[in-house]
């Protein structure tokens, strides 16, 4: 899939621009950044990497809104980014990486997620928060 199939295939579409969901949309990933953190603490080191990656796609959707495009597919955005971003494209690689991450854990049995884990994914959901607020103006 490319980012003309998103568009074409209605996956991507756009919208009028929406600060308002933008900034929504950052204050969604910072409670779910804070929920991943408050599981590590409980050693629900699985919940806790879905709930980085589920902070990242809303950090990921307050560009989108900003920008005025509405996505239907979680992995439309990190092409999107790419695409429109490349000084981005460290943190679109990163956002697809935990999608893939999150997808594994919730579908395949036997996989193990320990605290390392959990860490370097709230590392990278501060990072990824940190840098989408300075690129949508928050």
């Amino acid at each position: 899939m490319n980012l003309d199939d998103c568009f074409s295939q209605g996956l991507l579409k756009k919208i009028n621009p929406d600060m308002e969901n933008a900034r929504r949309s950052l204050e969604i990933s910072k409670e779910y950044l804070g929920k991943a953190m408050k599981n590590e603490e409980i050693e629900c080191y699985d919940v806790a990497v879905i709930l980085c990656y589920t902070s990242m796609f809303h950090a990921a959707r307050s560009i989108l809104f900003r920008d005025g495009i509405k996505e239907r597919s979680h992995v439309c955005i990190p092409l999107y980014i790419q695409s429109r971003y490349p000084e981005l494209e460290r943190y679109a690689n990163m956002l697809d990486s935990y999608r893939e991450f999150r997808h594994r854990i919730m579908y395949r049995l036997g996989i193990s997620i320990d605290r390392n884990d959990a860490d370097e994914a709230i590392k990278s959901a501060e990072e990824f928060l940190s840098q989408t607020k300075k690129l949508v103006g928050v």
